[in-house]
């Protein structure tokens, strides 16, 4: 008998026939190792391919390390992973899933493993024929590649990638890899059940029209928003601001500037606010009443009456009242 190799080759250090004591998840930890070393910095996904915990994973590394099996490349005995360390849960998560590491990778598949996988799993086949007809293409081995590491990794289920894949269809993101970060950030924050999700893409939904609506209003261009900016529109919204009202501090800001400037209208807007103004009939209401009160002002200098304005008319008044009182006594004899 002989093995037969086929395309790939593993190779072991002979002084691993000593160690007798290595249980299963050791030699399935060492075996993976050796098919590729950088797995050994890759702590979530070793431990997904050994059929093992995290924490199982790190033991078994931190085993061979000791006994000079797995070496860093300048030759210390130490773990290689040793700078890997776990991001506690988040506290009352409902997943209780802990956070996910950037340095980590969704698992990578062979084209042969992908069809076994597909063969095996009708919900698989069903996922990737579903999420080519929202996105309007035909998979290439890196966008199944992504699609299973959502679902197998990320811990996904079906209806809420299908979910993710139509709400990026809808604003324009079609790329796997960008919907790949998008869904990190999602699990990060425990989004993780259509529920929460379905909010979630409301949410982002009408931020990114509302978006739309303001680009359009102060004539700006494609560029990204810079992150002060997003930070208002987010704000607006969160007032209960539609594109009415928004619409509304855009002329007062150009009335008054001359320009069409965020910042202000975003000062205008968070006055509005704070004084409590939600609707468009509230802020027309205030609007009139202050430009009543301004003109009411501007009429009455301009009918040379004495105001309390300032000091000089102050004086004016205070003046005639004793002209009037001294004038009094000298009427009545």
């Amino acid at each position: 008998m002989k093995l037969n190799f086929q395309q790939d080759v593993l190779n072991l250090p002979g002084a691993v026939l000593s160690h007798t004591d290595a249980d299963a998840t050791q030699l399935r930890i060492l075996l993976w190792v050796a098919s590729d070393p950088s797995l050994s910095q890759k702590l979530k996904q070793l431990a997904k391919l050994a059929d093992c915990t995290p924490k199982s994973a790190e033991a078994a590394l931190t085993y061979w390390c000791e006994r000079g099996v797995l070496m860093q490349e300048d030759g210390a005995a130490v773990p290689a992973m040793a700078t890997v360390t776990e991001v506690p849960a988040k506290k009352e998560s409902a997943s209780k899933r802990a956070l996910l590491h950037r340095a980590d990778e969704l698992p990578t598949y062979t084209s042969v493993e992908l069809a076994d996988m597909m063969e095996k799993r009708e919900t698989l086949r069903i996922l990737i024929d579903e999420a080519q007809h929202i996105l309007g293409k035909v998979f290439n081995l890196s966008d199944i590649n992504i699609l299973v590491g959502l679902t197998d990794y990320l811990g996904m289920n079906e209806e809420c990638i299908l979910m993710l894949l139509a709400h990026c269809k809808r604003i324009g993101k079609t790329n796997l890899r960008a919907i790949e970060k998008y869904a990190y950030t999602l699990v990060d924050r425990d989004i993780t059940d259509p529920a929460s999700l379905e909010e979630e893409i409301r949410t982002a939904e009408a931020l990114h029209s509302f978006e739309g609506q303001v680009r359009t209003l102060f004539g700006m261009k494609s560029r990204a928003l810079t992150s002060k900016e997003s930070k208002m529109l987010r704000a607006w919204v969160s007032f209960g601001y539609d594109i009415e009202i928004v619409r509304r501090a855009y002329e007062m800001t150009v009335n008054a500037t001359g320009e069409a400037s965020l910042p202000y209208a975003n000062s205008i807007l968070e006055r509005w606010n704070a004084e409590g103004l939600r609707t468009a009939e509230e802020i027309d209401r205030d609007t009139a009443a202050q430009q009543a009160k301004k003109e009411g002002k501007s009429n009455l200098k301009k009918s040379g009456k004495p105001t309390l304005g300032n000091s000089f008319d102050t004086d004016d008044f205070f003046s005639a009242a004793l002209r009037r009182s001294f004038a009094e006594p000298t009427d009545k004899q």
